[in-house]
């Protein structure tokens, strides 16, 4: 999550037509997430038909950056810490202490609201 570009909507989908070109803002650094369109990867009726994309650590994901020239960002150490790119809170954790970390990080900041 902490290296998420965007938001990928399936065109077709009309509950979130509203949304398309549209952003979202990262909850730990701000970034601007544009909410896109991508029938290859979204399918409607599957789960909530919005996919969160993190290009430069997953497969799929990697795609649809390629298809849609979204930035790879690279957020580990080569000994697989946190780097700066994921957020300051979570910099220079190890992986799956900061995956703990971002669950609980979510959980305070909804709860508040």
């Amino acid at each position: 999550m902490l290296s998420d570009t965007t938001i990928v909507l399936h065109p077709k989908d009309n509950r979130y037509k509203h949304l398309h070109g549209r952003y979202a803002i990262h909850p730990f650094n701000d970034w601007k997430l544009k909410i896109i369109c991508d029938a290859e990867l979204v399918d409607p009726n599957f789960g909530t038909g919005a996919v969160k994309i993190t290009p430069a650590h997953d497969p799929n994901d990697f795609e649809v950056g390629k298809r849609h020239k979204l930035e790879f960002i690279n957020i580990f150490t080569d000994d697989g810490k946190i780097n700066n790119n994921g957020g300051v809170q979570f910099e220079g954790m190890l992986r799956f202490t900061a995956r703990v970390a971002v669950v609980e990080a979510l959980k305070a900041k909804y709860e508040q609201d």
